[in-house]
């Protein structure tokens, strides 16, 4: 998983959003949000991240079987190695006679 450029633009805007509405919406706290806001914007590529991998962890439960195990995925025909060898091992030596 990367922070790519997209999503970091995404949470800066919504981050942007945010904290004009809350200058706009509490006076109380304008003095507060002018100090700290500039600070939130360095840490949106790592908050993101940390958001991102949990929601992550938290989808593990989806791709497991109804009985608990993990399901296996079939093998594809290239993946047998030793197959694909002895066919290419007959292939050449057909060539050669």
């Amino acid at each position: 998983m990367k922070c790519d450029m997209k999503t970091v633009m995404k949470g800066g805007l919504g981050l942007a959003v945010l904290i004009a509405v809350a200058y706009a919406a509490l006076p109380a706290v304008r003095e507060w949000i002018t100090a700290v806001g500039p600070f939130l914007f360095f840490l949106i590529c790592p908050l993101m991240m940390f958001f991102m991998t949990k929601g992550m962890q938290s989808g593990h439960s989806d791709n497991e079987s109804k009985k608990g195990e993990p399901t296996q995925m079939p093998m594809p025909q290239e993946a047998n190695v030793g197959d694909r060898r002895r066919s290419l091992n007959h292939k050449i030596e057909r060539l050669d006679t």
